[in-house]
């Protein structure tokens, strides 16, 4: 079903979340700035998920879940933009 990213594999080093090897040499400041890019990243690649199955289940009928779905997206992109702003934070500090 999500297929596209993997969350314990060291050899991406912008997606590392565990690996003391990396992030022991990382200052709090640029952990923070990598995990709110991830976090961005992750949330938008999942954005096509949702549009699909919403698609799907308004074909199937089920258009109170598809509601739902959408809100969901919302409240995703909502987020989305708060981290964004948190990134401009990060930025100008």
């Amino acid at each position: 079903m999500h297929e596209h990213h993997d969350h314990g594999s060291c050899d991406n080093h912008s997606h590392c979340h565990g690996c003391s090897n990396h992030q022991e040499k990382m200052s709090f400041e640029e952990k923070l700035t990598m995990l709110l890019n991830h976090w961005i990243d992750h949330n938008d690649s999942h954005q096509s998920d949702y549009k699909k199955w919403a698609l799907l289940a308004e074909e199937e009928g089920h258009s109170e879940v598809v509601g739902k779905i959408r809100e969901a997206m919302q409240l995703f992109q909502d987020g989305n933009q708060r981290l964004r702003q948190a990134q401009q934070i990060m930025i100008m500090d």
